[in-house]
């Protein structure tokens, strides 16, 4: 007569593989959520970049004609504070002021991150920073992102080094 099924050593085995990739995977998981989470971040930090660039070259005049000089513009802060622990905060309607549609950007909805964008000087000077502040876990460290543009002499638009990144799980 055979026996079938598992003994108690075999049993035990494959509980310890299950716990040794449950500990692996979890973790490894969990980040890979955090991390998707900063795409947001980086893709709106991206477009509020493009729209200060289109904004500057973009030429104005007042009514009466006179050629309004060349400058980036300021923005934020959207929404008015860090929403909380991985949450989304504020509302599509927290970017529907004129200083966002300036430079053509909107969003969807909530967001995860507060945007600001601080800028500076006129023409040849002209410079800004557009920055996205967060907080994914919930401690007193937050993430950033930036990105900075100026101007050079000659009237170029000079882009910083890219888009910077600190705590970006935070």
């Amino acid at each position: 007569m055979k026996k079938h099924g598992f003994t108690l050593i075999e049993l035990m085995i494959v509980v310890a593989i299950i716990g040794i990739l449950a500990a692996v995977a979890i973790p490894a998981f969990l980040r890979y959520v955090q991390k998707s989470k900063t795409i947001e971040a980086e893709n709106n930090i991206r477009k509020i970049y493009d729209g200060e660039v289109a904004y500057y070259q973009d030429e104005r005049a007042t009514l009466g004609g006179t050629y309004v000089t060349r400058a980036f513009t300021n923005a934020g802060p959207s929404p008015a504070t860090i929403p909380p622990s991985g949450t989304k905060g504020g509302t599509a309607a927290s970017f529907d002021g004129d200083d966002w549609k300036r430079i053509s950007f909107a969003v969807d909805g909530p967001v995860l991150y507060m945007y600001r964008v601080s800028a500076g000087g006129t023409g040849t000077t002209s410079s800004f920073t557009a920055n996205a502040i967060g907080n994914q876990d919930g401690d007193s460290n937050y993430s950033t992102f930036l990105r900075t543009g100026a101007v050079d002499a000659s009237g170029n638009i000079i882009g910083g080094g890219g888009l910077y990144k600190a705590n970006e799980l935070e």
